[in-house]
């Protein structure tokens, strides 16, 4: 074989080779992305897709049953997700399903995840839109500990200078470690002890007599709990209120009297404050007195005179025919 016939075989085998390792890759890396099986469309919507872009992963479970086919702005507000499934496991994922954007790992490519929902459900089929939940933003997320370690920090520079302030000579710190002041202090407490455990009884007393007055005991609680001794004390109470009456009017009587006595121009004043009124008066009674005693010795005279005898005779028949005492 000449030399240019050696070289032909060597460049056809190259060649062959070549041809078969790139149909081999072609075929690995379309069964890993699904090129080469069957899958059908499905839709999810979202409100943001952070950074999702066509040909991530899907994952069910855990296992790529899928990849991102397409993304389209539907409005302001709503970007729908066109998701290639996997026909064969696509059998396994109901309509009832999640789906969810992540990533793989924690700074990895983003993906979709589908999570089984609650409840029995229908295999998807294709054009069927899944049900979604809001992703996590980690632009957010960030931005939430940005400001929380700048509300640390803050928290940090006052705990300093209150350390320092407790530190300095004369601070709170100072009295506490005063001996003096902490037998004060223990004296205060003892104190406010011994009141805290009086109050304690005085409320356990008052709280018995309150049982007894519930029960009907005591005096007071025969008052409260009887009906009778209830009324006695009703009718002795409204007693009094009639004698305190009583007095009350008695003792405006005796007051109008003593102004009657203090009037100068009225007789009860004139009867016991002028002397010569009140000779007068009694040598008037003395006069009227005596005049009383001679008029009764002239009626007796007057029954014993034989003209008005027969007068005072049928006097006394009458009387005594009217059923009048007898003498």
């Amino acid at each position: 074989m000449s030399k240019e016939g050696n070289v032909a075989v060597r460049l056809g085998l190259f060649v062959l080779v070549g041809t078969v390792l790139l149909v081999l890759g072609l075929y690995l890396l379309g069964s890993k992305r699904g090129l080469f099986s069957s899958t059908i469309t499905v839709s999810a919507e979202f409100r943001q897709v952070g950074g999702l872009r066509p040909g991530n992963n899907v994952r069910y479970a855990g296992i790529n049953v899928g990849t991102v086919e397409r993304l389209s702005i539907m409005n302001d507000s709503t970007v729908r997700v066109d998701i290639a499934l996997r026909e064969d496991q696509a059998a396994h994922i109901r309509s009832n399903a999640i789906v969810s954007i992540g990533s793989d790992g924690l700074m990895g490519n983003k993906l979709m995840n589908i999570e089984p929902g609650d409840g029995p459900g229908e295999p998807v089929t294709d054009g069927s839109m899944l049900h979604t939940s809001i992703p996590l933003d980690t632009d957010a997320m960030l931005e939430t500990l940005d400001r929380t370690n700048e509300n640390l920090a803050a928290i940090t520079s006052d705990l300093r200078q209150l350390a320092e302030r407790l530190n300095r000579p004369g601070s709170v710190l100072d009295l506490f470690s005063d001996t003096v002041l902490a037998a004060q202090l223990r004296g205060s407490l003892s104190e406010l002890n011994a009141s805290a455990q009086a109050a304690q009884s005085a409320t356990e007393q008052a709280n018995a007599l309150i049982a007894d007055v519930r029960g009907g005991k005591g005096a007071l609680g025969t008052l409260i709990g009887d009906p009778v001794a209830e009324q006695q004390v009703k009718g002795l109470l409204q007693q009094l209120q009639l004698l305190s009456d009583s007095l009350s009017s008695a003792a405006g009587e005796v007051e109008r009297f003593s102004t009657g006595l203090n009037d100068p121009k009225g007789l009860a004043h004139a009867l016991t404050q002028d002397t010569i009124v009140a000779s007068d008066v009694r040598r008037s009674l003395a006069n009227l007195e005596q005049g009383s005693e001679l008029l009764n010795e002239n009626l007796k005279a007057l029954q014993r005179n034989w003209f008005f005898r027969r007068y005072f005779r049928e006097k006394e028949k009458d009387l005594k025919r009217d059923g009048s005492p007898k003498d």
